[in-house]
């Protein structure tokens, strides 16, 4: 948890959330129930939300318009 002091809030949240899809993908085969195509495709934008989020971005420099 020492990243969560270093990084943006919005980041941090939307790494987080992964945590929440690998509870969910390895859950319900264990209590024996079936996930609902919506939410398969739900968490998968969520985990593809997360590298969209730490990918680095290029700003333009100040001299460049």
């Amino acid at each position: 948890m020492w990243a969560t002091v270093r990084l943006d809030p919005a980041r941090v949240g939307i790494l987080m959330q992964t945590k929440v899809e690998v509870g969910a993908v390895t859950s319900a085969p264990l209590a024996g129930e079936h996930m609902h195509p919506l939410e398969i495709a739900g968490g998968a934008l969520v985990v593809s939300a997360g590298p969209f989020e730490v990918w680095p971005v290029r700003r333009p420099r100040a001299g460049n318009a």
